[in-house]
């Protein structure tokens, strides 16, 4: 495909704050051994896409660490590749977007040097496995302006923050765009993801510029729908959208459900990439009790762990139940230790003895190298 991949690695850091304080929110590990980042990158390395730049804001330092040279996605080349693009403006107080077109403002000059026919703009919140050879597809169909891609969602509370819903006609064509439920029985739901031509988006970044927009989705073309021509293609299979340390949590635990799991996973021709560890395989000792976990490489379990994702290093104590619990990277649970819907943090120490318990609805949250 002969397009460029823009990926907006820490737009909406501040949906899951406790978890973006020493990373953003493409750095955020999922599913035992992937981060956020992983998701949006294998999208657009299955489609063919060989240049990909990562819009960073700050605490980007992991998330370098984590793309290395960009091999594990084929992406380690000598032009184009993945490319970390920062904020740096040359005006410290303004070295900080706040928003998406700020960094795409931001990053103008990056763009000019691009050849690509086509962008296709992806955030790193939402985590999915779709085929973007489709989406070109039907872009080409309707020689459309913009297709953004969306979601046919029933409301059911869950929502912790804003959506951008749509209302769309019977030819896939966006009418109308808000950011409040509407009460219909099923909503349009942007997944915040969106292809156009390179030379359309420099237009409307110039043009943005010009009447001093400060919104790309409500300003930009949200209220030049009547004169641009915007189309919806529709998403049908497995999403998640993170926007609080609840969703993280449940969103994990939808990996336990093997057709979810299949269907992010495995779907064919479009396998998701991630940073290899080479760890050592996890070790259980004889009394060690594990049902319906997802456990990574590297851990050792001598306890019990049910309905609970372990990531790569956890250690889990004699005579201690981890359960409902998503357990980050090189943590160690003592003996004789208890944590019902928890979500640690990096190398965090819980003690021996100690019982730790949140609830579905309100998990209880460890920052990282916390001891408890």
């Amino acid at each position: 495909m002969d397009a460029l991949g823009l990926v907006f690695s820490n737009v909406r850091d501040k949906n899951v704050s406790e978890l973006t304080e020493d990373r953003i929110m493409a750095s955020l590990p999922f599913g035992g051994r992937y981060t956020l980042l992983d998701f949006a990158l294998s999208n657009l390395a299955n489609a063919g896409i060989s240049k990909i730049g990562c819009i960073v804001r700050n605490n980007y330092q992991s998330l370098t660490e984590h793309i290395g040279t960009g091999k594990d996605w084929d992406l380690s080349r000598k032009n184009g590749g993945i490319i970390v693009l920062p904020p740096f403006t040359g005006v410290p107080e303004k070295s900080r977007y706040s928003n998406r077109l700020e960094a795409l403002k931001r990053i103008t000059s990056f763009l000019d040097k691009c050849s690509e026919e086509y962008v296709i703009m992806a955030d790193t919140d939402i985590v999915y496995n779709i085929s973007y050879d489709d989406v070109l597809e039907q872009h080409k169909k309707y020689d459309a302006d913009i297709t953004v891609v969306y979601r046919k969602e029933k409301y059911n509370g869950s929502w912790k923050k804003p959506r951008i819903l749509f209302d769309i006609n019977k030819d896939n064509k966006i009418t109308n765009l808000t950011s409040t439920y509407t009460g219909k029985n099923t909503e349009n739901v942007s997944l915040n993801t969106m292809i156009m031509k390179l030379d359309f988006l420099k237009k409307l970044i110039n043009d943005a510029k010009l009447n001093e927009y400060t919104s790309f989705s409500k300003q930009v073309f949200g209220k030049n729908l009547d004169v641009m021509d915007v189309r919806g293609y529709e998403y049908k299979d497995y999403y998640a959208y993170i926007d609080s340390v609840e969703t993280y949590m449940s969103y994990n635990f939808d990996l336990l459900d093997e057709k979810k799991r299949e269907n992010l996973f495995r779907a064919e021709n479009r396998p998701i990439f991630t940073s290899v560890k080479d760890s050592p395989p996890t070790k259980y000792g004889k009394d060690a009790k594990v049902k319906n976990s997802i456990v990574a490489d590297g851990c050792v379990i001598e306890g019990e762990v049910k309905n609970s994702i372990l990531f790569r290093g956890v250690k889990v104590g004699k005579n201690s139940i981890v359960q409902n619990s998503v357990v980050m990277q090189e943590t160690t649970i003592g003996d004789n230790a208890s944590l019902n819907y928890v979500t640690t943090d990096k190398g965090v120490l819980v003690k021996d003895g100690r019982v730790l318990s949140g609830h579905k609805t309100y998990p209880f949250f460890i920052e990282k190298d916390s001891i408890i």
